[in-house]
């Protein structure tokens, strides 16, 4: 811990402990020979740091907070500044180190950008604000003066550059060097060593010019008597490297004419000739790498270690400090994915039960760390491991597969560890559940799955003491729960005793000992205990569990074998619904837009994937509205996802007809006060009405629908019209029990009670409207829809469902129908029947009854051997005649107050004269005749009596319906027009 804070973490430092893990998991990687000593001690160095930072980053008395992991810089501050630890609390402190690594790693990156473009590069140091905006001189020379492995051609140039900015950059770069008590050759080298000086000579100048005024500031002698004395040296001494180690220079240099060369040159006086023969030969013996190669470290040499030790003069002392969660988290993350890679190659490699059994270990602490917020670490260890299982082979048989599991202990071990990970640090898994998913489906096609694995009842109860939208701490690790020491003592107890010996002496089958390791598994617990999880993990598990389903990433070999898979899947999604159901709406629209996901998927088949999906839905249904907490969102949910499955394959409401039915009557019998939003009562009764398509689930569709229409109670303003589509489609089936049909009309007609009392004791909201007009194609949507009593509105519905059964092959249900509808009628004369609604309700029922009745009359006229069917249609025509008189006089005021009532008697009139005059053929004159003239009769002398119908001036309508009673009944003129004799 205290050499990551005080290398890895400063952003000047060399990265010490990420170098040892990288150099340990290089070591420990496995060639193709066998491991050697040296292979084997470096695992063990990585294993023996993987268990330090796990023990203490799991430790239950440990106070650190538990996060956040992931550290931002949300503002700038000079990567190059160390605050003292004595100077700030413990969580400022961590705080400051975290971000200081963090900025070393930007650091990293920027050097990477600025290697390739110089620009690219400056720029990404101020998105990360590792620079000031507008950028600070001092900051740039930061960066060129302490990244490791910069590009020093590019460094060179920029430093040499004249723009004004860039001479700025040069001088701060030239004040992070100390010269103190350093002679003019080690402090030139010290300076070439950081960049590649440029060709040009007027780059040279300037950054000799930069680096002279720095040397010379710094000096304590009288060497120098002024800063040109330096530079011109400085020149000297990089054209004396350049003579005494290029090749191409023949005749080199000697000291005596360097010293000639280099008179006078300190203000007029000469340097001290042992100085200069002291530059002579330390430059002749030890070239200056003025032209050395770009971005490689700078080798140990006497400039650099003295670079070091004035470096340390000024930095803070080495920091002591214990072990810290967060900081341990980081520690692991800068070596995670070699230490993964090492982990699994010498898994892979090694062939003795003490190595498996390391590996093992390594691996549980891995996921013990893991746990910090590092859940890619994991994804990536998971799916590393679980190509040992030999279970993820794609070209193997079944026989194969299950052969290499039976006879290696690594697949063992291997599968063992996957589902131990799930089971005790499943919550910081995410990606990782692929791969867990696919060994679980292999698994299952093996057999080696017992049917008693899958619990409902278990996850059904699981969440029974979590109060909604809590998630139970019991597996979390900041509650102190840690499962490692089971889960390594069962590692320890298979290698002990899980031997073939001991197998085989003990009378064991292959088959057997296969079941025993899947049972150590502990496979069902991952998906009862899912209340457990994060939402995160919870989306993913479940995300992967929908995909399998539906084919993406699964090779089946037969139809019973995908069936089964597919079913397997479902009944772990619907395990994990029930055991999550107290946050269901939390979770399962994602759920729900993965189904939507997988609908579009080129390949998909529905089947049997939709068949599967309804039956296990449902159960999720019913245990939700089973339960107290039910609730809109969540209903609207289920059933967005009910009735996606049955619309990707219409056929499974048949072939699933008898486990719907059975669901949706315990919903609509048991629980239908939890049945709270229209998408929910649709669905239902949509369902519940195919059930009578089939004669196993008629009777209990049947009952279940009059069971609920029996108990007003249950019937409200927002099932009511789904409620009437669901009784007419049973009314309306072909040769069902009469008695049953008969009693659904009578249902329907003392329903109207329950408009009454709605009328009554609520507004009308013009919210509804949509409700009533989706809730069937009929043609009185549009009116309703338009309309604004929505009382009325589902009166008229009634209306049309009632007309709709006049039309019934059977007589009796026929004329029950029209018996049911007028006393409906009779009923609702308390409702608001408007002038306009009364002309609705005519117009959409009665006279469309009347209009069909007869068109259906006379096309039995026309067929051979139909007489009874014509009769009967002429009866039943005759009631609803009948049924239009009673009806037109109970509301004459009403409609009488239309400005429409004109065209609406001459409607009235019309449909009296075709019935009077209908055309049957050989049968001759309908029996129509007898009954007209005494309806006509009855409403004419009832619109005398109101007055309605009388002779005055600028009103025709008098004169018309005499004209009318002439060509329909002429008999009735002199009785009903006695004046026009």
């Amino acid at each position: 811990m205290e050499v990551y804070v005080n290398y890895d973490c400063h952003p000047t430092c060399l990265s010490v402990f990420e170098e040892i893990g990288k150099l340990l998991c290089k070591l420990a990687f496995p060639g193709a020979v066998p491991l050697t000593t040296i292979q084997v001690q470096a695992f063990e160095g990585l294993v023996i740091i993987m268990h330090t930072i796990a023990e203490n980053i799991d430790n239950q008395g440990d106070s650190c907070p538990f996060g956040p992991y992931p550290v931002e810089i949300t503002e700038y501050r000079p990567f190059w500044e160390e605050k003292s630890k004595d100077d700030l609390d413990l969580e400022t402190w961590v705080e400051d180190s975290r971000i200081r690594r963090t900025q070393k790693k930007k650091l990293l990156i920027a050097r990477d950008h600025f290697n390739r473009d110089e620009k690219k590069g400056l720029e990404y140091l101020k998105l990360c604000q590792l620079v000031s905006d507008p950028a600070d001189p001092k900051d740039i020379a930061m960066f060129f003066r302490y990244t490791p492995e910069l590009d020093k051609n590019m460094m060179g140039d920029y430093l040499g550059d004249p723009d004004e900015f860039h001479l700025r950059v040069l001088r701060e770069f030239a004040e992070t060097f100390r010269f103190s008590g350093v002679i003019l050759d080690t402090a030139l080298r010290t300076y070439l060593a950081a960049f590649r000086l440029p060709g040009e000579s007027q780059k040279i100048q300037r950054i000799l010019e930069a680096f002279s005024d720095r040397f010379y500031d710094q000096q304590s002698s009288d060497i120098f008597a002024s800063k040109d004395a330096v530079f011109i040296l400085c020149y000297s001494l990089i054209m004396l490297n350049t003579d005494q180690h290029n090749p191409q220079v023949k005749k080199k240099m000697t000291e005596e004419e360097f010293i000639r060369n280099n008179r006078a040159i300190n203000g007029g006086q000469d340097l001290p000739r042992e100085y200069l023969s002291e530059l002579f030969q330390s430059i002749a013996t030890n070239p200056i790498a003025v032209f050395g190669q770009s971005g490689l470290l700078v080798e140990m040499n006497p400039g650099r270690w003295m670079e070091l030790m004035n470096q340390s003069k000024v930095m803070q002392l080495y920091v002591q400090c214990d072990f810290d969660r967060q900081l341990g988290r980081d520690m692991f993350a800068c070596v995670a994915g070699p230490s993964i890679a090492a982990l699994s190659a010498f898994f892979e490699h090694s062939d003795e039960d003490e190595m498996f059994h390391e590996c093992i270990e390594g691996l549980m602490s891995v996921a013990r760390i893991a746990q910090y917020g590092l859940e890619d670490t994991l994804d990536e260890l998971i799916a590393s491991f679980s190509k040992f299982t030999t279970l993820l082979n794609p070209y193997a048989s079944a026989e194969e597969t299950l052969f290499a599991f039976s006879n290696d202990m690594k697949p063992k071990m291997a599968t063992l560890a996957i589902f131990t990970i799930a089971n005790s640090f499943g919550d910081s898994i995410r990606a990782g559940w692929r791969n867990i998913v696919d060994c679980l489906l292999k698994l299952k096609r093996l057999k080696l799955i017992p049917e008693s694995a899958i619990d409902f009842d278990n996850a059904a109860s699981a969440n029974l003491s979590t109060e909604p939208g809590v998630i139970s701490p019991s597996h979390d690790p900041k509650f102190g729960d840690n499962q490692t020491p089971n889960a390594i003592s069962r590692f320890s107890q298979f290698l002990s005793v899980e031997s073939m010996e001991d197998s085989l002496s003990l009378g064991m089958s292959e088959f057997e000992r296969n079941l025993k390791i899947i049972k150590q598994c502990r496979i069902g617990s991952i998906f009862s205990n899912s209340s457990t999880l994060p939402e995160d993990t919870v989306l993913n598990l479940g995300r992967s569990l929908i995909f399998a389903a539906a084919g993406k990433g699964q090779k089946f070999s037969t139809p019973v074998e995908e069936e089964e898979t597919v079913g397997f899947c479902w009944d772990l999604v619907t395990v994990i619904a029930l055991a999550n159901i107290h946050r269901f709406q939390t979770f399962w629209s994602s759920f729900h837009d993965y189904l939507l996901v997988v609908a579009q998927f080129p390949l998909f088949s529905p089947i049997p994937f939709a068949e599967k999906a309804i039956l296990c839905l449902f159960k999720v249904c019913l245990n939700l509205l089973s339960s107290s907490r039910a609730d809109k969102i969540s209903e609207e949910l289920i059933f967005k996802s009910i009735n996606l499955m049955w619309k990707l394959d219409k056929e499974i409401l048949d072939t699933c007809c008898e486990s719907i039915t059975n669901t949706i009557s315990k919903i609509l019998i048991g629980y239908p006060e939890n049945l709270q939003t229209h998408l929910g009562w649709k669905s239902a009764l949509h369902m519940l009405s195919v059930s009578g398509r089939h004669l196993e689930t008629y009777e209990q569709g049947v009952e279940t629908l009059i069971t609920l229409m029996s108990d007003t109670g249950h019937v409200s303003r927002i099932n009511y019209a789904y409620c009437i589509d669901c009784a007419f489609g049973f009314v309306a089936l072909k040769n069902s029990p009469l008695e049953k049909n008969l009693k659904i009309l009578d249902l329907l007609s003392d329903s109207v009670n329950l408009l009454i009392h709605w009328y009554r004791n609520y507004s009308d909201p013009g919210s509804n409207h949509s409700m009533v007009s989706n809730a069937s194609n009929s043609s009185v949507e549009d009116i309703i829809k338009g309309s604004g009593n929505y009382t009325m509105n589902l009166f008229i519905k009634l209306g049309e469902a009632f007309r709709k059964t006049s039309l019934a092959r059977r007589e009796e249900m026929r004329n029950h129908a029209i018996a049911s509808l007028q006393k409906s009628f009779t009923l609702a004369e308390e409702l608001d029947f408007s002038p306009v609604n009364c002309i609705n309700c005519f117009n959409l029922v009665i006279f469309a009854m009347v209009d069909d009745l007869l068109e259906k009359m006379v096309e039995y006229s026309r067929r051979e051997n139909a007489e009874r069917e014509m009769r009967g249609m002429e009866g039943t025509l005759k009631l609803a005649m009948e049924l239009l008189t009673d009806v037109y006089m109970l509301f004459l005021k009403q409609i009488a107050a239309s400005p429409g009532f004109r065209t609406f008697w001459m409607g009235v009139l019309r449909r009296m004269d075709t019935c009077m005059k209908a055309d049957l053929g050989v049968w001759g004159e309908t029996r129509l005749q007898q009954i007209v003239p005494s309806l006509l009769r009855r409403m004419i002398t009832k619109m005398k009596e109101e007055e309605i119908l009388v002779q005055k001036e600028g009103d025709d309508l008098w004169d018309i319906t005499d004209i009318q009673i002439q060509w329909i009944a002429p008999s009735l003129k002199e009785e009903l027009f006695p004046d026009e004799i």
